[in-house]
C-alpha cells in the first residue's frame, strides 16, 4: 500500500515544492518505518522528499516563484545553536562511538528546521505545518488509544523504535506536545466532520498518554491543563477540554495507573528515579567541567566518562557506586552535559525567544485593535502550549534534539514577522 502511495507522492511532490516539504516532514514525524513491512521498511522517504523540495527550491521550481525570505533573529539563533552543536562534536572527550549518530540526527532535523522560512510564508503555510505536526504524532495516538480501548486499557506503549520516540517517557512527551495542536484544529476547523475528528483524535490521544504509565508524561498533561485555561480566549471551551480529560483519565485509567502516577510522591524511594539523579550528577560535572562544548552527544553513557566525573562534588549527594551509566533523562542536564553551558544556553534562550515571539504577537494585535488577526493568537498560543509540553515533560526526558520543537520555535517567528506584515498593510 506504501508502495502506491509513494507512486501518488513522488509526482505530487515533484509538481510543488511546498508540498514535497511537507511530505519530507510528514515522513520525519510519522516515522512511516513502523508500520511498514518487508523492503519497504528500508526505503528512505524523508530522503526522498528532502530531496525534492531542496531540489526545487534550489532552482526555483516551486509553485510561487522563490524569494528570499525574511530571517529574525530566532532563526540566527537557530543557526547558533547548530554551529555550537557541530562543535561540541568536533571537541567532544574521546573515544565516543555514540557521537556521530546523535550528530548525524541533528543535522538531519535541522535541515528541514532552517528550510522552514523559505517554504513557510503565509497564514495557510503554517496552518499546514502544524497540520502535518498533527496528522503525523495524532496517528500515533488515535492507534495507540484505539489499542488501549480494545485491551480494556491493559495495553502499554513502549515507542516506536529507531526514531527519537523510542521509550514510554519519550513518547508521552510527544503526545502530551501534540495535544494543544489537535485541540487547535477542533476549534478553528469549519467543517463540522473535521472539528469531530479532531475531538476525537484528541481524547484517543490522552488515552495514550495513559498508556504509556508515564509520571513525566502525567506531570506535563497536568501543566498542560492548567496553563490552557489561563490562556485560552474561550475559557467555556477550555474549562469543557479540562473536564472531560479529567472524567476521561478518571473513567478508564487502570490502577496499575494510578499507582504509578501515586509514586511521585515517594520518588527518592524509586530506583529508577534515583538512577535518573545519578544521571543527572554526572552530566552536570560534565558540563562544568568542560562549559564551553561540553563532553559531546551522549558523553554520560560511556563508562569510561561516567567513572571519570561520578565522584566530583555535586549538590545531589547520593552513593554514586549504586549506579551506572545511564541517559540524562532531562533536556536541561543532556545539553549540558552534551554541549557545556554554553549549549545550555542557547536553549533556553530559544524556548524563551518562543515566549517573546508568542507575547509580541499578542501585544502587536491588541494594540493594533485588529479583531481580524484573532487566529495568529490562537496558533501562537498553540505552539507555545506545545513548547510549554516539552519544557515539562523534557525535564525527566533525553529529548533536547527533537526536531518539532525547533519547528515550532521556527514557526511562531514566522507568525511574529507575518502578524507585522499584515498590521503594515503589506498583506491583505
Amino acid at each position: 500500500m506504501m508502495f502506491l502511495a509513494m507512486l501518488v507522492m513522488v509526482p505530487m511532490a515533484i509538481m510543488n515544492g511546498f508540498v514535497a516539504f511537507l511530505f519530507w516532514g510528514y515522513t520525519t514525524v510519522l516515522t512511516p518505518t513502523h508500520y511498514l513491512f518487508g523492503f519497504m521498511q528500508g526505503v528512505r522517504f524523508n530522503l526522498i522528499f528532502a530531496a525534492i523540495a531542496l531540489g526545487l527550491l534550489f532552482w526555483g521550481r516551486g509553485k510561487e516563484k522563490v524569494k528570499k525570505p525574511e530571517l529574525a533573529g530566532t532563526y540566527w539563533l537557530l543557526v547558533a545553536f547548530l554551529i555550537h552543536a557541530n562543535l561540541s562534536a568536533a571537541f567532544s572527550l574521546s573515544p565516543n562511538p555514540m557521537v556521530m549518530d546523535t550528530y548525524e540526527k541533528i543535522m538531519k532535523g535541522f535541515a528541514f528546521v532552517l528550510a522552514v522560512p523559505f517554504f513557510v510564508k503565509d497564514r495557510m503555510g503554517i496552518h499546514a505545518v502544524l497540520a502535518m505536526i498533527a496528522l503525523g504524532l495524532g496517528l500515533h495516538g488515535v492507534v495507540e488509544g484505539l489499542k488501549f480501548i480494545v485491551s480494556g486499557g491493559s495495553h502499554q506503549m513502549s515507542g516506536i523504535p529507531d526514531s527519537s520516540l523510542t521509550d514510554n517517557n519519550l513518547f508521552a512527551v510527544a503526545m502530551v506536545m501534540v495535544l494543544p495542536i489537535i485541540l487547535y484544529f477542533s476549534t478553528t476547523l469549519s467543517n463540522k466532520y473535521a472539528k469531530k475528528l479532531s475531538l476525537i483524535a484528541f481524547l484517543l490521544t490522552i488515552l495514550t498518554v495513559i498508556a504509556t504509565n508515564s509520571r513525566g508524561g502525567f506531570l506535563a498533561l497536568a501543566v498542560l491543563g492548567v496553563w490552557y485555561f489561563f490562556m485560552s480566549r474561550r475559557k467555556g471551551v477550555a474549562f469543557l477540554a479540562i473536564l472531560v480529560g479529567v472524567v476521561l483519565v478518571l473513567a478508564v485509567a487502570p490502577d496499575s495507573w494510578f499507582d504509578r502516577i501515586s509514586s511521585i510522591e515517594t520518588a527518592n524511594e524509586d530506583n529508577s528515579f534515583m538512577n535518573r539523579v545519578a544521571a543527572w550528577r554526572v552530566s552536570l560535572a560534565i558540563g562544568l567541567d568542560n562549559p564551553i562544548f561540553g563532553g559531546g552527544f551522549s558523553a554520560i553513557q560511556n563508562y569510561w566518562i561516567w567513572d571519570t566525573y561520578k565522584a566530583t562534588t555535586s549538590i545531589f549527594n547520593i552513593d554514586m557506586n549504586l549506579y551506572s551509566p545511564k541517559a540524562a533523562h532531562s533536556i536541561y542536564f543532556q545539553v549540558l552535559g552534551d554541549m557545556g553551558v554554553v549549549g545550555l544556553f542557547l536553549l533556553l534562550s530559544l524556548l524563551a525567544t518562543a515566549n517573546s515571539n508568542r507575547k509580541a504577537i499578542r501585544r502587536k494585535i491588541k494594540n493594533s485593535k485588529r479583531q481580524d488577526l484573532v487566529w495568529a493568537i490562537d496558533m501562537a498560543d498553540a505552539m507555545f502550549l506545545s513548547l510549554l509540553a516539552y519544557m515539562v515533560g523534557g525535564a525527566g526526558v533525553s529529548l533536547t534534539y527533537y526536531e518539532i520543537v525547533y519547528i515550532l520555535i521556527c514557526l511562531l517567528s514566522v507568525l511574529n514577522l507575518l502578524v507585522d506584515k499584515h498590521i503594515k498593510g503589506q498583506l491583505d
